[in-house]
């Protein structure tokens, strides 16, 4: 089945059909329209609809219900199902079977259609714009009226406005029928799941909207984000290990274990007490969610297995199957439709009279009780029935059936129901019309309050994923109220709540997101769990189970549990996270089951020992000296405090890249802190700083409108503290970095403070070793590294002094890497100057041979640490102290990452270079391979800075990093002056880029001059061909290309390098933001555009004489009329540049606030600059747009 097909069909037709519906709406509602005048009962419930639901919503229902209609008929046209079929033509025709007999005057006796209209409409006798598509419509609605006896849940009668909405196209090339049967080939057609796939698909892009508008979910939007179409090879696994288990043990020599290739023969398959089954017929199969019906569907295949052995007829079977063992609930009505019809046609391709049976699929689609508390007990009282408080509190429930579902557990004994619901059944016959209505809906309430108050034997689920920050109110406050211990996530809710609806021994399959097992927030769940109920087999998927899932985010695991207290046999679990793909993990989970006991994947564990851990984590594959460690050492957080950061409210108002800022207000207004950050060890990523002005002022005084405080500046006492900051969210291994006492820390940048027995630098060393990585995968193997996680590690109280030694050697040379880089707020010159060299390759090769052996000695210093704290531990056994090569954390864009995963593959294969071997070292140092390039381009990125007068050749550091600063700051910082400066910068901080040489101080021309008094003139040639070498062009060529790129790239998209450009990006020229005054850019209207356009008019001028010479050759005029026509395409769109855009703004004399930040900034310049995405493209103007706290004029913007 090709799903990508699938998809881009789903998607097309939704879109299709809401346009088509839409103007479909718009067409009949027209006073003058033919409906308005032959159908106004249709009209009138149709206009009712829309003040009821809103036109958007009117209309989408409208688009499903015609989407799962022509699905339907498609899919029983290419099974044969259908005779004539409805959508798809004959063999050899090409339109619809059902329209060519009627063409021919063949017309089905009980098909419910005005004959005598359509046989006119086809032979000319009643005239029509359109008469085939008319009568195929007519056609249409009364083969979708003629399936309403058999499926009326899926063709309910065509007598409403979804009759009057039908697409007007249904035979055209173009049309929706046409797209829906070849959007549906014969070949995927034969297959059910298809349903589940295009429900899925046809969703898709509401799911993506719902979430991209972020907050919480209403009720109506519940569906979209929640479905998620579960693998087949899953499935199986949950069924089999359910359904397929319970009736094992109730008949052991059954044949049915042969067809189930997922089934784990567990300790509890051989409990002696178990769930006792008489008839088949007894079972019964629920799932609570049940989308398109995919889990029941495979339910039903096992199930005629059953029933084939019980010695059944096979043609009483798919019937049996409906009426007594399956079961789904649904919130959703397109989904339950769908449900309802993929199980009749997987009993429809058991028994070809099944439609004729009247069979039904027990789909119970939630429907909200419309009446008020009032309401309800006024009805109930007008039965004679005086309710309980548990059963009014189940009717209230009831009042959000469509947006609580399952989780609605009623309080109200059965009897009472049952009673209540008979008196309503009887009440119902009275002649009060408004009376009758409200019993009505009450008796659909009582009746679904009646399923789901019924026990069942297997629950088998893939639940809704939403976390509570996502719920709406009213699900939110039920969740808290009702399931405390699982509130965080309505996936552990349905947990719970599937649970609660089996019998004793009954059993729970499922799969959800892995969280559940790990974070403090489901600890209690967890305890209930373990105490509870007996963990009988897991399949821990980790990330990517879902073929269209990727990344690390949503990691997913199955199991099922049986409902029986804990036994002391072990369950049993299997261990499929580190596969990559997810028919990785289906292959080995398949080959693992069959190899069994032996297998490396199989892990036994009991699940009380869980509780050894604190927090209960389900830690079934802890080694037993893991788990003694656990018990018998003191936890991180008896050495030392871990606390989150601040939370500012508004981080576009109060956090900075530090580079943003105005050098002279750091440690005054704005304080570097933590946020987190990329994989990286022991020291750096401290870019950003925030507004912690007055003690934090402005943050702790930040209110919504409600009065309500925004900003969380929690755990002060901690600020300010030297500590240990490490990343929160990682989709990778975790990293350590000292912090010093001068940071302020971010609730993402979490921090560490040491307590006085234990030194900061061991913990650091411990931290960054490889056994906390293992640990962490016990305590928090998700994606979230949290204080409270981290607190519960157990540490081995050395305090060695190897190990403080070793881990400062570590900190101290990955601090000399991170400020190597100029974006590091210690960064004092690039590192390929300074040496006293005047060849600049030999200064990269000095360069290349101390960061190898820098590289080589971090390397070695980790696997050190890694050895110790593997003995201290006594990890001997399950860990070794090597480190890949690409977890070392220096010189991370310096260095080929390819071809350090190489290297560390040949390194694990050389016996001769043992862990803390001089060998291994070396083997190291020469497997290095740099990025020249990157290098080279740091390189000119400095000295771009040394351009702009942010840094000099005369003294280390920042130079000019004050808003408005020029040359005479230069010259007072630096102590030098125009006569004994080694390099000269700009005079106003304005540097044109050009493809051509047509400014003397242009950026390409700059670099020469740069170049020259770096290394000086001796081997100056030399040195730019080797810079042009590394680069893979020459200077000037880069610099138009490729280096604004990496600009953008080095400063995360805040440059303080503006790049002005026209429109064609004919004229573009470089602007330090620091340097920028309220009239640079009428210096650069008149100094350089202006500028530019007469020099081009004077070479204009030139060439035209050329073709005006009488003795120029035709070769040389040709020549110069290109490079006429080139000028004049140049002039054009710099004239626009001049006069549309820079004039306008340079008469403002715009002022600039550095404390506003570069996305407010370069946003006021309009489209003077360079449209950079996330930046100032459509999207981020309209969010900067929207800062109140920024007083500007937007409007005035050009």
């Amino acid at each position: 089945m090709q799903t990508t097909t699938l998809k881009s069909f789903a998607q097309d037709a939704r879109r299709k059909l809401i346009e088509q519906i839409s103007n479909r709406l718009e067409q009949v509602l027209r006073t003058d329209s033919l409906e308005q005048r032959e159908r106004k009962q249709q009209i009138d419930q149709l206009k009712r609809g829309l003040e009821e639901k809103g036109k958007a919503a009117l209309v989408e229902e409208v688009a499903y219900t015609w989407f799962n209609r022509l699905v339907a008929l498609r899919f029983m046209d290419a099974n044969d199902y259908t005779r004539p079929r409805v959508l798809s033509p004959a063999d050899g025709e090409t339109l619809p079977e059902i329209l060519q007999q009627a063409k021919r005057g063949l017309i089905e006796e009980d098909l419910p259609v005005d004959r005598k209209r359509v046989l006119q409409l086809l032979n000319g006798e009643l005239p029509s714009a359109d008469p085939q598509n008319e009568a195929y419509q007519l056609l249409l609605i009364a083969a979708c009226n003629q399936w309403h006896r058999a499926m009326p849940f899926m063709f309910p009668r065509l007598q409403d406005y979804t009759e009057l909405l039908v697409p007007n196209d249904l035979l055209s090339a173009r049309s929706i029928v046409q797209d829906v049967r070849e959007g549906m080939s014969g070949t995927d057609a034969q297959n059910v799941e298809i349903i589940g796939w295009l429900y899925q698909f046809y969703i898709s892009e509401k799911k993506d909207a719902v979430f991209a508008a972020k907050g919480r979910v209403a009720p109506a939007d519940l569906p979209a984000a929640t479905q998620l179409f579960t693998p087949r090879w899953i499935v199986e696994y949950m069924v089999q290990n359910t359904l397929g288990k319970l009736w094992l043990q109730n008949r052991p020599n059954s044949g049915l274990r042969a067809h189930m290739p997922y089934y784990i023969d567990s300790p509890a398959a051989q409990a002696a007490d178990f769930l006792r089954i008489e008839s088949v017929t007894d079972i019964r199969f629920l799932d609570q969610a049940c989308g398109s019906g995919h889990i029941l569907l495979y339910a039903f295949e096992l199930l005629t297995l059953m029933y084939e052995e019980e010695g059944y007829g096979k043609s009483e079977i798919p019937q049996l199957i409906l009426q007594h063992n399956l079961r789904g609930f649904e919130i959703d009505e397109r989904a339950a439709q769908l449900a309802g019809f993929a199980l009749m046609m997987k009993a429809r391709g058991y028994h070809r009279r099944i439609f004729r049976k009247e069979a039904r699929p027990h789909i119970l689609q939630f429907l909200d009780l419309p009446l008020s508390a009032e309401e309800t007990a006024e009805a109930l009282q007008a039965c004679g029935l005086q309710p309980s408080d548990a059963l009014r509190t189940d009717l209230e429930h009831l009042q959000q059936a469509t947006n609580l579902g399952s989780l609605i557990q009623p309080q109200a004994d059965a009897a009472e129901i049952g009673q209540a619901l008979k008196a309503v059944a009887q009440a119902r016959a009275t002649n009060d019309v408004f009376l009758r209505t409200r019993l009505q809906h009450l008796h659909t309430a009582l009746q679904q309050l009646q399923e789901l108050g019924q026990q069942v034997h297997c629950v088998v689920d893939n639940p809704p994923y939403m976390g509570g920050g996502n719920m709406n109110k009213a699900l939110a406050k039920f969740v808290k109220q009702n399931y405390p211990a699982s509130k965080s996530d309505l996936m552990a809710c349905f947990m719970e709540g599937g649970l609660a609806m089996l019998h004793p021994g009954g059993y729970l399959g499922m799969i959800n997101q892995h969280s559940w097992m790990f974070l403090s927030s489901y600890e209690k769940l967890r305890e209930q769990l373990i105490q509870g109920t007996y963990f009988d087999t897991m399949l821990h998927l980790g990330p990517r189970a879902f073929p269209e899932i990727g990344g690390e985010v949503v990691q997913s695991t199955a199991f099922t549990f049986c409902n029986i207290p804990p036994m002391e046999e072990e369950g049993i679990y299997l261990r499929l996270t580190d596969f990559k793909s997810a028919s990785q993990k289906e292959e080995e989970a398949a080959a693992a089951i069959e190899t069994g006991d032996a297998s490396e994947l199989w892990c036994h564990a009991r699940q009380k020992d869980f509780q050894k851990i604190p927090g209960s984590p389900i830690g079934y594959w802890v080694s037993e000296k893991i788990s003694k460690a656990f018990e018998e050492k003191k936890e991180l957080g008896h050495y030392a405090w871990l606390k989150q950061g601040f939370k500012t409210g508004d981080n576009n108002q109060f956090l900075r890249y530090y580079y943003e800022c105005p050098e002279e207000k750091i440690n005054k207004k704005w304080f570097l802190c933590n946020k987190g950050g990329e994989f990286r060890k022991w020291f750096g990523n401290v870019v950003h700083c925030v507004n912690w002005e007055n003690n934090g002022f402005l943050i702790k005084n930040l209110f919504d409108e409600n009065g309500k405080l925004r900003s969380r500046p929690q755990n002060e006492k901690y600020y300010f503290k030297e500590g240990i900051s490490w990343t929160k969210i990682s989709s990778g291994l975790p990293s350590f970095r000292y912090s010093k006492a001068s940071y302020l820390f971010e609730s993402n940048g979490s921090l560490l403070v040491s307590k006085q027995d234990v030194k900061l630098v061991y913990l650091i060393g411990l931290l960054n070793s490889n056994v906390t990585v293992e640990l962490l995968r016990v305590v928090s193997p998700t994606l979230d590294y949290g204080e409270g996680a981290l607190s519960n590690l157990p540490v081995e109280e050395a305090n060695s002094n190897e190990v403080q030694a070793i881990a400062q050697a570590c900190i101290s040379l990955s601090k000399s890497d991170w400020d190597s880089q100029e974006t590091s707020w210690d960064f004092q010159r690039h590192p390929l100057l300074g040496g006293g060299v005047k060849s600049l390759s030999e200064a990269y090769a000095t360069y290349q041979a101390h960061w190898r052996e820098q590289f080589a000695q971090l390397h070695a210093q980790e696997e050190a640490l890694n050895r110790i704290f593997i003995d201290l531990y006594g990890l001997q056994a399950e860990l070794s102290p090597e480190v890949p090569l690409e977890d070392i954390t220096i010189l991370q864009q310096e260095l080929d990452r390819k071809a350090l995963k190489a290297a560390t593959v040949k390194l694990s294969k050389r016996q001769d270079c043992p862990v803390g071997s001089a060998a291994r070292q070396q083997f190291v140092q020469d497997a290095l391979v740099f990025d020249d390039t990157e290098v080279l381009a740091q390189f000119i990125s400095y000295a771009v800075g040394c351009m702009m007068g942010r840094y000099s050749l005369d003294k280390d550091g920042l130079i000019l990093a004050n808003a408005g600063e020029g040359l005479p700051e230069y010259w007072s910082k630096t102590g030098t002056s125009p006569d004994t400066a080694t390099f000269l910068p700009d005079e106003d901080g304005i540097i044109p880029l050009l493809a051509e040489d047509y400014f003397p101080d242009d950026v390409a021309g700059r670099f020469r001059r740069f170049l020259e008094a770096a290394f000086g003139p001796e081997q100056f040639e030399a040195n730019l061909q080797f810079v042009e070498k590394a680069l893979g062009r020459d200077i000037r060529s880069y610099f138009v290309r490729e280096f604004y790129k990496d600009h953008l790239k080095r400063y995360k998209k805040r440059p303080i390098y503006w790049l002005f450009s026209s429109p064609g990006k004919h004229f573009q020229t470089l602007v330090y933001v620091h340097r920028y005054r309220p009239d640079t850019v009428s210096r650069l209207l008149n100094d350089y555009v202006r500028d530019f356009i007469r020099k081009l008019e004077a070479q204009r001028i030139t060439l035209v004489e050329i073709t005006l010479k009488a003795d120029g050759s035709p070769r040389e005029q040709t020549q110069a009329q290109k490079d006429i026509d080139q000028i004049d395409t140049i002039l054009e769109d710099v004239r626009q540049y001049e006069r549309d855009i820079l004039y306008p703004l340079a008469a403002r004399k715009l002022p600039l606030d550095l404390d506003d930040g570069v996305l407010v900034n370069y946003n006021k310049m309009g489209r003077a600059v360079l449209t950079v995405t996330s930046l100032n493209d459509a999207k981020a103007r309209k969010k900067v747009e929207s800062f109140d706290w920024v007083d500007f004029d937007w409007g005035v913007v050009v």
